[in-house]
């Protein structure tokens, strides 16, 4: 590869757009194009990601999992892949299971839950939705998956289900993640912020889960507390605390391996069928792009903040002793 420039680590893989779920905040399920990024793509990945989150539409409508962890797992040796799945289709899941472990032993699995039993199936509007993510759930604790955890999206209509959610990790001792809706012209869809709710109407809830993050003696706990607080005011002042490291640490692929500097704006850069990587990483329309994403204030997540926590974490470490403080009056 060429050293002229450095090299992304994290990656946000769609490897298919196929969707079983018909989510209220989401478009994707929209799609009817039978869309699976063949297997050779993932060959070309760069070996400097550090982070790859395998997600969909849903990714356990590809048969062949096992197949696209074990290429990211080659072309990718240091990365944490992590698959986000709706928990729908658990026999899938139990089927697929076992092929997945032996390719990495350390995957991590995020189950999306937006609530109760009853709010859960309204929003993603699929029957049983709650009771077939609890039984995913206990499929992949059963076969030993370590690392599993629970995706809730805030909206207006699950704004009081955001403690129960909560309880639940804790009870079953798996992670806990908080998204707040997004608009997505390559993505999501357009149009979907309108579903957030009033930064006024869950404030109680954000200093609920902040205060709580910081009762654990794990800093990890603090870092998500952190994260959350600036999600809060992210609502409030639609300004990222931190500046976007698309097209720097961060890349988006679609299964027709498309490549975007995030997925959250339609940035293409290039094709990794038709190009290599490096060729991609340093093109014109990346250059082009690149000073349009570090000015942007379209989105607070994870899968972009991530890094750019740790490219800032001096500032995080410098917020923590407050947010003690803050947290124990």
């Amino acid at each position: 590869m060429n050293n002229t420039t450095k090299f992304p680590t994290s990656a946000f893989l769609s490897v298919t757009l196929l969707c079983n779920a018909r989510c209220v905040m989401c478009d994707i399920w929209k799609n009817r194009g039978m869309d699976f990024t063949p297997l050779e793509v993932y060959d070309k990945l760069p070996s400097s990601l550090e982070m790859v989150d395998l997600t969909g539409g849903e990714p356990f409508l590809r048969p062949d999992m096992a197949k696209v962890v074990r290429a990211v797992r080659k072309s990718c040796p240091k990365a944490r892949i992590l698959i986000t799945t709706n928990g729908f289709l658990h026999h899938n899941i139990e089927k697929q299971l076992d092929d997945i472990l032996v390719a990495d032993p350390k995957i991590t699995f995020r189950i999306s839950m937006d609530g109760g039993a009853t709010m859960h199936e309204k929003i993603r509007r699929v029957p049983k939705a709650y009771e077939k993510v609890i039984h995913t759930i206990d499929i992949l604790k059963k076969k030993g998956v370590i690392d599993i955890g629970i995706i809730y999206t805030l909206m207006k209509q699950n704004k009081h289900e955001l403690r129960d959610v909560y309880a639940y990790t804790k009870k079953e001792h798996i992670n806990f993640s908080l998204n707040i809706v997004h608009d997505s012209p390559v993505y999501f869809g357009k149009e979907k912020t309108q579903l957030r709710p009033d930064p006024k109407e869950v404030k109680e809830h954000f200093d609920w889960l902040f205060n709580e993050q910081m009762k654990s003696a794990n800093p990890k706990s603090w870092a998500k507390a952190w994260f959350n607080k600036q999600s809060y005011y992210y609502m409030m002042t639609h300004r990222r605390p931190l500046p976007c490291g698309a097209g720097e640490n961060f890349f988006y692929m679609d299964p027709f391996a498309n490549i975007f500097m995030c997925h959250l704006k339609s940035w293409p850069i290039g094709n990794l069928k038709q190009q290599s990587f490096d060729q991609i990483w340093n093109s014109k329309a990346k250059q082009h792009f690149l000073p349009l994403a570090q000015k942007c204030h379209d989105c607070w997540i994870i899968c972009t903040a991530k890094d750019a926590i740790q490219k800032h974490k001096m500032r995080v470490l410098f917020d923590i002793p407050n947010m003690m403080i803050e947290s124990r009056k």
